[in-house]
């Protein structure tokens, strides 16, 4: 796992941000994922501020969700789909709906909707690049404590701290237990893995995920035995348990190995 230390939040956005166009540059096609939550959102607007500037065409692109809440739509505020098609989506220059591929947490038939978008992943070849953001409890989208690690887009029963920790995302209460989300075995194989977390918060779980063992009970730890390239992307809050050091203001590279 290669790990970069950022001075703040804006220059993790900065930094990944950057990536990701790299990545459209060099394979217009490519299947991209961007995990909804807070975290994401200032590599977001960087995004669309170099999309509406011409410097990056996402027109040949695809794009699939990370997840959902079940029984959640766009119409909700703090919706995944609503996070990223009001904060991305809506805002690209050039882009199709058919583009996008993003789980519908209000089906009547579940099993269905992860079919589908499993095809749309298939028919591309896999993710070329997945942004992420990692949970208290070290889940990676819905992919809880504990998931299979074997499995592609499912529904899981959301762990009593996600239970705990989602009234954040929104106006009203929602009496919400499942998610549906793509599965780790997606996840890992992806071409491009970057995990970003930022303020001191995600401090602690930070530090299990760089230095702890390597377990289903922390599923962002999983990321460490992943096939393709795995970055983790913090700012200097959540370096705060870890304090590794920055070589100027700008970032020190170092790596966590892959052994338990």
């Amino acid at each position: 796992m290669d790990i970069r230390i950022k001075r703040n939040a804006q220059d993790v956005a900065t930094y990944v941000s950057e990536k990701i166009i790299a990545t459209v540059q060099k394979k217009p096609k490519s299947l991209i994922c961007i995990a909804g939550g807070d975290t994401p959102l200032l590599t977001m607007q960087e995004l669309v501020r170099a999309n509406q500037a011409g410097v990056v065409d996402f027109g040949e692109a695809s794009f699939v969700g990370l997840d959902e809440w079940v029984g959640l739509g766009r119409d909700v505020k703090g919706s995944c789909q609503q996070t990223l098609y009001d904060n991305f989506f809506d805002k690209l220059v050039g882009i199709r709906e058919e583009q996008i591929c993003f789980f519908d947490g209000k089906t009547a038939d579940l099993e269905a909707e992860c079919a589908r978008v499993d095809r749309f992943v298939a028919e591309r070849g896999g993710i070329d690049f997945i942004l992420l953001g990692v949970g208290m409890n070290g889940h990676i989208g819905f992919n809880e404590p504990f998931v299979p690690v074997d499995t592609d887009c499912h529904v899981v029963e959301l762990d009593d701290v996600t239970k705990t920790v989602m009234s954040k995302y929104f106006d009203e209460d929602f009496p919400l237990t499942q998610g549906i989300s793509l599965g780790m075995q997606q996840i890992m194989t992806a071409k491009q893995i970057v995990l970003v977390t930022t303020g001191t918060k995600k401090a602690e779980i930070v530090a299990k995920v760089v230095m702890g063992k390597i377990t289903d009970a922390v599923p962002a730890t999983l990321l460490r035995n992943a096939t393709g390239s795995v970055s983790l992307v913090m700012d200097q809050e959540a370096n705060g348990i870890l304090k590794m050091g920055v070589k100027s203001e700008d970032e020190k590279d170092t790596s966590a190995g892959t052994e338990e």
